[in-house]
């Protein structure tokens, strides 16, 4: 996958508060802004994997499949959609629009085993 035609790059705001809704959405976008996020890796299915460093590190992942955006985090949200994912999402769009290299996820990632 080019980064021309990452999915990722089309979300909106709108976009993100239709996967979820306007309080996660801006939850999200505070950790964002507060730099929480670490690690930031592309899985091998074009996903984004990362860290949340929040009141203790969460492993997030999001994936786009078949047009819906997937997520799934070791903080157990309530709802399929926590404000990790939005944020890690966030950051994932924020290193497209400056052209950042997100490397690759190792196979052994710690992550994907705590997920």
């Amino acid at each position: 996958m080019t980064p021309s035609d990452d999915p990722f790059r089309e979300l909106t705001w709108i976009d993100l508060t239709f996967w979820t809704d306007k309080q996660t959405v801006a939850e999200g976008r505070a950790f964002f802004q507060k730099k929480k996020i670490r690690q930031l890796a592309m899985t091998r299915t074009g996903g984004i994997l990362a860290w949340v460093d929040a009141e203790e590190l969460f492993a997030t992942r999001v994936e786009y499949s078949d047009g819906d955006l997937i997520a799934e985090c070791t903080c157990q949200p309530v709802e399929a959609i926590c404000l990790h994912a939005i944020a890690v999402v966030i950051e994932y769009i924020a290193h497209l629009k400056k052209q950042i290299a997100v490397p690759a996820a190792l196979p052994n990632d710690a992550r994907f085993f705590l997920l």
